[in-house]
């Protein structure tokens, strides 16, 4: 009768944990879709940023921007020699994005596993509400990340259960022969 009951609850929680992992799993292609989005607008404005000193890197030094950057970091005028570092900043942010986006593009997921940018995943997820999208790319990702939860889940358990059963074993007095 007790192990009826420990076999029903345990039922009871796996369906649990499966439901609760497929809520979560729903929410990926959402914040997936949020996190392109801000990648998409951060490219846009620092390109905007960006534009004057291309303007200028055209009319002065046949469109180099590293020609450009190395005239104002080589000045003696140290607000201008900031201004240069400033740029430099600037540059590599956008070399950044620009390499997040190509990827995110190709690979969103990977990429926001593998290799986010971190201020813009940070400022997603603050900023993200829960929503459902009922689409393939959804329903997917649910019951992907559900079974890999399950399974997970299910693999500790049973490592739990065996590692108990070898020390109770252990724990066993030796029986003598008589």
């Amino acid at each position: 009768m007790m192990l009826n009951i420990v076999r029903w609850c345990r039922n009871y929680l796996r369906l649990c944990v499966f439901f609760i992992a497929a809520l979560v799993g729903l929410q990926v292609p959402g914040f997936k879709d949020d996190y392109g989005h801000a990648l998409r607008a951060a490219m846009v404005e620092t390109n905007a940023a960006v534009a004057p000193f291309k303007d200028d890197a055209e009319q002065f030094f046949d469109g180099s921007l590293t020609k450009l950057l190395a005239h104002y970091q080589q000045s003696a005028d140290p607000v201008y020699a900031k201004g240069g570092d400033n740029l430099a900043t600037l540059l590599q942010r956008s070399e950044t994005l620009q390499n997040a986006l190509n990827e995110f593009s190709q690979y969103p997921y990977l990429h926001l596993v593998r290799s986010p940018v971190p201020s813009i995943g940070i400022q997603v997820w603050h900023n993200y509400t829960p929503q459902i999208q009922l689409n393939l790319e959804a329903l997917a990702s649910a019951v992907i990340f559900a079974l890999l939860v399950s399974w997970t889940i299910e693999a500790l358990f049973v490592l739990m259960v065996l590692a108990l059963m070898r020390a109770a074993h252990m724990l066993r007095p030796a029986r003598t022969q008589a």
